[in-house]
Formats: structure tokens, C-alpha cells, sequence
């Protein structure tokens, strides 16, 4: 495992004030590297457009292009499986919980019937991909969100600053990101920044090659998970050990 550092590149801790909170899916924070390649790729999209030409879209089916970030990069085992220098989120200040509230949804008889004509009498809301839902929706209540990395603080603060809202429910108000701060931390271990939460415990995927020789170390276990942007795609994926629960 070797820690690829470029010139103008030093630890980072990027900070995101919180208005109540975030949602996300896994036991784990939003990933920073996920959120900066994200940023990338909508500037690439909105380019196209404007451009009047076309940009490739996310499928499980193409082998998805590694952006480049303004973070260094481990090589972890080698070959494919590096991962870029950047922890996933991790909650300061945090409420203890649980915290859940549930959304509901039904389907409108009324619009399915005006984007098809060839609907049965009735679409069932009792089952099928159309019934009704009442699901659970776990929050992390935090003033803060916290990230460790190792990169280039001006082009990572550039890319952060338009985000408003992160996490799931975005559109319900949920993940309001009321300002982004970026501080530098020259003297700081590199791959304790690229690796660790703020509180010791493995802050991101990483194969077993980072964790060698590191001791006792608090994880998440092991299993099958992106190691880099696009995480839920499978040629990213790989056996590594998981960030601890949040």
C-alpha cells in the first residue's frame, strides 16, 4: 500500500454545517470522494448540454470512467483496487437516537391513466410494483459532518460549495447544508487522513493491504463494497473491510 501524494496536496478536515440532519441508506456516511465525482460529472453533463452534444450515461453495463479528483489516491492492493484518499461522513455533535420518520406514497389512479391507455380497471394498491408504501426513514441528527482527506483544499472547497443538500430525501428538506468549511492540516499523518474517522475507527472501504501492520482497529467487518465512485457499481467492487457503523 503506498499513499500517492501530488504537489499542493496536505490533510484535510472538511467540515459541513448542518441545518437538522441527514439521511442515508447504509450504517455508514456519504462518501466525500462520491460527493466531489458527482459535482464532476453533473459540470460534464451540463457542458454537453450546452454544447448541444451528447455524455455517456451511468449503466451497470459500461465500465464507468475514474474522474479525476483533487485528492491523492491509495493503491491499496494494486491494480484496480485503489481507493481515493477521503473518509466517508461522519456525525459531530450527533443527537443520540434512534431518529426515524416514515414517508407514505399511493399511486394517482388519475395520472397513471393519462400516461397510459392500455391500464387494467384498476392498479391494485395492495400489491405489485404499484401498491401503496409506508416505510421507515432513519435520520442522524448532527450539527456537523465531518470528513478527513488528503488534497488539494482549494480545488475540494470549489467543488463543495454549490452543494446545498445531501443524503436521501433531499427534495423533503432533509441533508441542508447550510456552509462548507475546509481547513488544512499540514503536520497531520496523510494516511491516517485518508483512512480513519475522526474517533480512530476505519472511516472508509479499504482493502486489506491499507490495514496491514496497523494493529487493532475498530471496523465495520467485512464484505463486498465500492472501493471507489461509483460504489454501487460492480466493477468497482470488491472484498474490503467496511467503515464503522454511524
Amino acid at each position: 500500500m503506498t499513499l500517492h501524494v501530488p504537489a499542493g496536496m496536505v490533510p484535510l478536515v472538511i467540515r459541513a454545517r448542518m441545518a437538522a440532519g441527514v439521511v442515508h441508506g447504509v450504517p455508514w456516511g456519504i462518501s466525500l470522494d462520491g460527493l466531489l465525482a458527482s459535482e464532476i460529472r453533473e459540470n460534464m453533463k451540463a457542458v454537453a448540454r450546452d454544447a448541444g452534444g451528447e455524455y455517456i450515461p451511468y449503466s451497470h453495463d459500461i465500465v464507468p470512467e475514474d474522474l479525476e479528483l483533487p485528492l491523492a489516491c491509495c493503491t491499496g492492493d494494486g491494480g484496480d483496487r485503489w481507493h481515493w484518499a477521503a473518509t466517508f461522513a461522519f456525525p459531530e455533535d450527533e443527537v443520540p437516537g434512534p431518529h426515524v420518520q416514515y414517508w407514505s406514497a399511493r399511486p394517482d389512479q388519475q395520472a397513471l391513466g393519462q400516461m397510459s391507455d392500455q391500464l387494467p380497471a384498476l392498479v391494485s394498491e395492495r400489491q405489485g410494483r404499484y401498491r401503496s408504501r409506508v416505510m421507515p426513514l432513519p435520520l442522524t441528527i448532527c450539527r456537523n459532518l465531518v470528513w478527513r482527506a488528503v488534497g488539494d483544499p482549494a480545488a475540494v472547497a470549489e467543488l463543495l460549495t454549490p452543494i446545498v443538500s445531501i443524503g436521501k430525501k433531499r427534495g423533503a428538506g432533509h441533508g441542508h447544508v447550510l456552509s462548507w468549511t475546509v481547513t488544512e492540516h499540514p503536520a497531520a499523518d496523510s494516511w491516517e487522513f485518508a483512512h480513519l474517522h475522526p474517533d480512530g475507527g476505519l472511516g472508509r472501504t479499504a482493502p486489506r493491504a491499507c490495514l496491514h501492520d496497523v494493529g487493532d482497529l475498530q471496523t465495520g467487518g467485512e464484505g463486498q463494497m465500492g472501493l471507489r465512485p461509483p460504489y454501487m457499481h460492480p466493477a468497482v467492487r470488491a472484498q474490503v473491510f467496511l467503515p464503522t457503523p454511524r
